[in-house]
């Protein structure tokens, strides 16, 4: 499957659409109106090109200048200039879409397809690119297996601060959190034991999700496959995306179709929803492109099947975005970067340079 390509804006609303309008199969990272913001971005994340409003005016020198100077600093980079005047009428510019705080919900109809294994990766990443500013909450109450991922099993859970949690500020959650030492994450895990999970009620999870959002910014929840819960209708409520974890299976394909179409009728916008294929092969029956046609939606990102580095990291509770040497780890911190765009990659992450070439539209 050919990736994306990742466009930066530099410019308003209407660069932004033309944008749209001429290349639809494009990938928008973010929509700047500071060129000092664009070299930030793009030495923090995956951009193959930046498209600039020809209007803009770079402080101290001219746009001409700027790009000269931009191009040696990322040759990589490729830089395209729209129009000669896009920016007229336009009485303000679009906000920055760089994603500071975020509310990630990781769910999938269908248990079996490695949801937790995407969760507790995904959210390592995080918090190894935030220096520890990201929370994983296990949600799954009844089943959840966060714990043994990452080698948490004896620490407090999510039951314990139960009586205390009406009456809890923000940083009073720590008490309550386990750390992953190795990735700085942040994690509130599951019940021991599934008859404890009828202790959690929805209003719980309400106040948790606030406060755990305001004491990490990043917050990233497992959750359990059913998807008549209540407590899955909060959460998926209080998320600024979610992750859709599928396989190339057909009973896991036919249940995604599903949910996508439940998220649709619950107002859920489609930019917001990420599709991650899981265990991915090239010699499955139904192909990539075949998936991608069925849900009549990209796909985020495809975690290739490898089933000995999967089933070496669970059994070691270390994930495998500790080390950046597997594609696996590749994909999921080229998820992140699509979810949370701003988020520094690991320099062996960072794609190898390419051709710039600069083009006038």
């Amino acid at each position: 499957m050919t990736e994306r390509t990742s466009v930066l804006i530099a410019g308003n609303s209407r660069s932004e659409q033309a944008v749209r309008q001429k290349r639809p199969d494009a990938k928008i990272v973010g929509v700047l109106k500071d060129l000092a913001l664009v070299e930030y971005v793009s030495s923090e994340m995956i951009v193959d090109e930046i498209v600039i409003d020809g209007q803009m005016a770079p402080r101290g020198e001219t746009l001409e200048q700027w790009i000269s100077r931009y191009n040696k600093a990322f040759p990589q980079v490729s830089v395209t200039v729209v129009g000669e005047n896009p920016g007229q009428g336009i009485s303000q510019p679009s906000a920055t879409k760089v994603i500071t705080s975020q509310t990630v919900v990781v769910w999938s109809p269908k248990g079996g397809v490695g949801k937790t294994f995407i969760s507790a990766n995904l959210a390592c990443a995080a918090a190894m690119a935030t220096q520890g500013k990201a929370v994983l909450l296990d949600l799954d109450v009844c089943s959840g297996d966060v714990a043994t991922y990452l080698d948490l099993a004896d620490g407090p859970t999510i039951v314990e601060m139960l009586p205390e949690l009406p009456r809890l500020r923000p940083d009073g959650l720590d008490r309550y959190t386990q750390k992953h030492a190795s990735s700085r994450l942040n994690v509130i895990c599951s019940p021991r034991r599934p008859e404890f999970s009828n202790l959690i009620s929805v209003e719980h999870v309400r106040h948790l999700l606030s406060l755990a959002a305001r004491r990490w910014g990043l917050l990233y929840v497992d959750t359990a496959p059913d998807i008549t819960s209540d407590i899955l209708g909060e959460v998926i409520e209080a998320a600024s995306a979610v992750v859709l974890v599928i396989t190339q299976d057909v009973c896991a394909l036919r249940q995604g179709k599903v949910a996508l179409d439940i998220f649709g009728k619950l107002g859920i916008q489609e930019e917001s929803v990420h599709i991650v294929l899981n265990r991915g092969s090239k010699d499955a029956p139904i192909s990539e492109s075949k998936v991608e046609e069925y849900l009549e939606k990209r796909l985020a990102a495809v975690v290739p099947d490898d089933r000995k580095t999967v089933e070496k990291s669970v059994f070691q509770g270390r994930p495998v975005t500790l080390s950046s040497r597997t594609e696996i780890a590749s994909a999921i911190w080229r998820l992140l970067s699509g979810i949370s765009p701003g988020l520094p990659l690991p320099d062996t992450e960072k794609r190898q340079k390419k051709t710039r070439r600069l083009r006038f539209w």
